[in-house]
């Protein structure tokens, strides 16, 4: 028995000396790359502290007073823990901004002579100044036909109340379409003068998507899911609030925004008021999101309490006054942080780097909490001696995500304005919405369900990748974490869920095909309602430090073995032959041939022997075009081709000895 245990221990030993070694000269890894040492991670008291730093700032928008704090604590500890060249990288901003919840001083309404509680203000809607807009109402019922609301002639002029659908309309025949179509000629938009250009078009998910996992009201299928008594919803079907509110706030949260383009703005409307089907709770600091351009309707948010009276008082006519009184800051010192913990060999041409990256502008603790959780990663690699790191860790803290309009509005790429600092990235992690705990709605008692908020880890269809996802979430008892591959069926052979908020991955696909992930908490549920209740409520550091801690474990990854072997092009290579329609197949057993040559290219990878891989993708092809119509065989050899570019990287990377 102890020989046997010998023997296992010595052949680990020189399995993980070779993940980051080529020849026998070349030193050991550190074993603190091979499994995440949690004495060397952050503590959950400086991870409290973390947090209640950024909890007591406020909503951390962009050129704002948190937003400052926010980026002087993340921008402090990058010096501590030895990072360097870091840059401010500025891009022309004009804050909008008004008074932040709990404090309403600044928003207030009136309906027929009576005060109305507030959930929030409707974010870039414009201002009445202090003594606010006087003016009858005017109901637009979005439950009803648009045949049955009043032409928008009738909203000039009026504060427009508008209904909500509720959350029991949404993914059934019973959902009314708005009904309005968008202006042919759309409104003029300037969020930076006098510099003021129109938005571009978002670049889209990193990754497609298989299959119609249909609208976001329910768990999709996955690679792997931790917990699984958790998620007592069966898969794609309806989740009711009582269960989990987090697709109901989505749903509400951005509801308005069709609403705002199609009716308030072409209108004329003086001012509006939005009444969700959300507990007072749930609505408390509500965001709309995505961050609408802005508008000048002056606009306020109810919950479905507080909208009772004023439906009633609107449907009758009556007067309300509605005050949104919302300020500008023109030539805001508005800047992204790009900094670097250097590797063995930074500043040569042998560096290469791992890219993490996040927004730190957004309105809670949750939302735009991903840069502490990079902070937490920083914390660990930087108590590995430089000489020891395999690569370099690039870091890039984005604040475009929640300013008018969102990146769209105020374009840049940062790996084509600094293409330098981002040339060595070979890999990379996204990062989001750390620690969050699940809610849940009963009535209108809006509570923690006791149980830590979903964790998405997102990636491409690389099989390597897939194993190390789940290593990670299994080792760091990562709880309620799905492993996510939209881009193939899921273990069920069901859709699996979309990528929400790939952006921050997206890089990794301009960069060149990268392998990463992107670990994401489900942020609507506990962290998106501003600051009430508490922190201690809405946020876990024990859940922050295992997610963090899966992040280390993904980096280290990354760190050590083949980026080449992980890069998405070999999963999408596979998936091309897994998912091809059958009548694309010319021969029966064209599909079993395809991806026995498949599993024996993909052998060889792992192997890193690459020119060998070289040589025998142009017989898969050849295959292809035996086996396949000419539609499916272009198909095939596209991602043929994909995946001869990273063949070619391999051979030559190891003819380089890297």
């Amino acid at each position: 028995m102890q020989d046997s245990i010998r023997a296992t221990l010595l052949a680990l030993a020189l399995g993980f000396a070779s993940l980051g070694s080529s020849n026998a000269d070349e030193p050991a890894v550190s074993p603190k790359l091979t499994a995440v040492d949690h004495a060397m991670m952050p503590s959950a008291a400086t991870i409290r502290n973390w947090l209640d730093q950024r909890d007591s700032a406020g909503p951390a928008y962009t050129a704002g007073p948190a937003w400052k704090k926010f980026l002087a604590l993340i921008e402090s500890e990058l010096h501590r823990v030895g990072a360097v060249d870091i840059v401010h990288h500025p891009f022309p901003y004009t804050r909008w901004y008004t008074t932040e919840f709990p404090d309403k001083s600044g928003w207030s309404l009136t309906s027929d002579g009576a005060p109305v509680d507030v959930a929030s203000y409707g974010t870039q809607s414009g201002s009445t100044g202090p003594g606010g807009v006087t003016a009858q109402m005017v109901l637009y019922d979005l439950t009803l036909p648009v045949e049955k609301r009043p032409p928008l002639s009738a909203l000039r002029g009026k504060i427009v109340v508008v209904r909500q659908q509720p959350w029991s309309t949404f993914g059934t025949p019973q959902r009314v379409p708005l009904g309005v179509p968008a202006p042919a000629t759309p409104a003029s938009y300037c969020g930076n003068p006098p510099a003021c250009t129109p938005p571009v078009a978002g670049e889209g998910n990193p990754s497609p998507q298989w299959g119609n996992p249909g609208p976001q009201m329910s768990y999709r299928d996955y690679e792997y899911r931790s917990d699984g008594e958790t998620f007592p919803t069966p898969l794609l079907e309806k989740i009711p609030v009582d269960v989990e509110s987090s697709f109901r706030n989505r749903d509400q949260f951005g509801q308005i925004r069709n609403v705002i383009t199609n009716v308030l703005m072409p209108s004329g409307a003086a001012a509006a008021v939005t009444v969700m089907d959300m507990s007072p709770l749930a609505s408390a600091g509500t965001r709309i999101h995505p961050t609408p351009r802005q508008f000048d309707v002056p606009l306020l948010m109810l919950d479905r309490v507080s909208g009772v009276k004023v439906l009633a008082d609107a449907a009758a006519g009556k007067t309300a006054k509605l005050v949104l009184d919302a300020h500008e800051e023109e030539n805001a010192n508005a800047y992204e942080i790009v900094a670097t913990l250097p590797g063995k060999n930074y500043g040569t041409p042998d560096d290469q780097a791992v890219l993490l990256a996040t927004h730190v502008d957004g309105p809670s603790i949750v939302e735009d909490d991903g840069g502490l959780g990079i902070l937490a990663v920083l914390h660990y690699f930087a108590q590995i001696p430089q000489a020891e790191r395999p690569k370099s860790i690039v870091v890039y803290f984005e604040s475009r995500h929640f300013v008018p309009g969102t990146e769209p509005s105020y374009p840049l790429d940062i790996t084509e304005e600094m293409p330098e600092r981002f040339k060595p990235v070979v890999g990379g992690l996204a990062l989001e919405h750390f620690g969050g705990l699940q809610f849940a709605e009963r009535g209108n008692d809006y509570a923690p369900t006791g149980r830590a908020a979903t964790t998405f880890v997102w990636g491409w269809p690389n099989p390597l990748a897939i194993e190390e996802a789940t290593k990670a979430i299994k080792d760091q008892d990562v709880p309620r974490a799905i492993n996510d591959v939209p881009a193939r069926p899921g273990v069920n052979g069901k859709p699996q869920a979309g990528w929400l908020g790939g952006g921050f991955s997206r890089y990794l696909v301009d960069l060149g095909g990268w392998p990463g992930w992107h670990i994401s908490g489900d942020w609507p549920s506990a962290g998106f309602q501003a600051y009430y209740p508490s922190a201690e409520t809405r946020v876990s550091a024990d859940v922050f430090l295992k997610q963090a801690s899966a992040a280390v474990q993904l980096v280290s990854v990354l760190m050590v073995k083949d980026p080449i072997a992980l890069a998405p092009a070999w999963g999408y290579l596979q998936v091309s032959v897994a998912t091809m329609n059958e009548s694309e197949f010319t021969h029966a057993g064209g599909r079993a041939t395809l991806s026995k040559d498949f599993d024996s290219l993909f052998a060889l990878v792992k192997e890193g022997r690459y020119a060998e891989v070289g040589h025998a993708l142009p017989s898969m092809a050849a295959d292809a075009d035996a086996v396949l119509t000419p539609k499916g065989a272009g198909i095939v050899k596209a991602a043929i081709g994909e995946a001869e570019k990273f063949a070619a990287r391999g051979a030559e990377w190891k003819a380089k000895g890297l």
